[in-house]
């Protein structure tokens, strides 16, 4: 079948480099062959073969990223558009392996990013064994994995400096609110006891709000409320639907599926729903590049994100209102994701 696809390749003129990608993985097919028999008889011995295992997929989505980037800044983005039809077409079988990969591509809620599988990667805790372990455990080494459990626990912790800094009322939203996993560690260290902090989480999936009520035990300061946020960012009047002055409103991952026009609208009905001096908090994905894993995501997975430059992020916020002076801007460790902290000085 691979040399069938080099044919193919070669006929639409793709490129050399892509042969050589080829190269690998038929070496990494040939050797992933050799573990799943090993790992036959002795399947909790995945461990043995998990730093090699890393090393060889890694390397071929490596030269994958070369490749676009390379192709996008010479304007042939239909070369892009070709090798990741054969991709799908002919290659990407090779890795669907793993109860984590197996869900980002079937969807069984009907869309990426659901709250069961951002639970997973916070949780960190493959169960499956043998050859399936070894792709689990990629997908959660992967640098997007790192990188949402490190945005969940940056989170936190500036939610934490919020409580401990004031002892006056407060109320909290949090927008596309998931498993509310940041949460459920904040009760657990017993920050948020005080009736003075009131939080709203906002999602549009019943099966998320079911979970974190189930998660958070009916938490008397914890409102769960169904709530599209398309509607919230079409309203003309925000009012009707949000009906509290915040002084804190956060969403961690929604942002990275919303198109930029979509993205200012919604901005703008949150900014008019902050108390003044109120923050608004938000992460998106930075410019594509940026992430070692998102040609696994997407050619592999069918995750999709919308990603975004930093000047392209802020001038979001700038275009609804807010001004230079009025953001800080932060990083997840290792650059793959941005957060904007808005402050409502107007």
């Amino acid at each position: 079948m691979l040399n069938n696809t080099i044919r193919e390749i070669t006929q639409r003129d793709i490129g050399v480099s892509v042969i050589f990608l080829l190269a690998l993985i038929r070496k990494y097919r040939n050797f992933a062959r050799e573990i799943q028999i090993q790992l036959a008889d002795a399947p909790n011995e995945w461990g043995k073969y998990q730093s090699l295992f890393n090393y060889e997929i890694n390397g071929i989505f490596r030269l994958i990223m070369e490749f676009e980037k390379e192709n996008l800044t010479k304007g042939n983005a239909e070369k892009v558009n070709k090798l990741k039809r054969l991709f799908i077409k002919h290659i990407r079988r090779e890795f669907l392996c793993g109860e984590y990969i197996d869900w980002s591509l079937k969807k069984p809620f009907g869309y990426a990013g659901d709250y069961k599988i951002i639970n997973d990667i916070y949780a960190n805790s493959p169960k499956t064994v043998g050859f399936e372990r070894l792709f689990d455990n990629y997908f959660q080494m992967s640098a997007i994995s790192v990188a949402v459990r490190n945005r969940k626990n940056d989170f936190k912790k500036y939610l934490l400096k919020l409580i401990s800094d004031k002892n006056t009322t407060m109320r909290f939203a949090n927008l596309g609110c998931g498993p509310c996993r940041e949460l459920y560690e904040i009760f657990l260290l017993n920050h948020i006891s005080s009736p003075k902090i009131v939080i709203d989480c906002y999602d549009n999936d019943e099966k998320a709000l079911k979970y974190s009520e189930q998660l958070l035990s009916k938490k008397r300061n914890i409102n769960l409320i169904k709530q599209n946020a398309v509607r919230l960012a079409l309203t003309k009047n925000i009012r009707t639907i949000l009906h509290h002055q915040y002084d804190f409103i956060y969403s961690l991952g929604l942002f990275d599926y919303f198109g930029d026009k979509l993205s200012y609208r919604l901005i703008c009905n949150l900014k008019a729903s902050l108390k003044k001096g109120g923050v608004l908090a938000i992460a998106n994905v930075r410019d594509k590049f940026s992430n070692p894993s998102v040609h696994f995501m997407e050619w592999v997975g069918e995750w999709n994100l919308v990603y975004r430059s930093d000047d392209e992020f802020q001038r979001i916020f700038f275009d609804a209102g807010f001004r230079k002076e009025d953001l800080t801007v932060g990083y997840e460790q290792q650059g793959i994701l941005q957060y904007v902290f808005a402050v409502n000085n107007i």
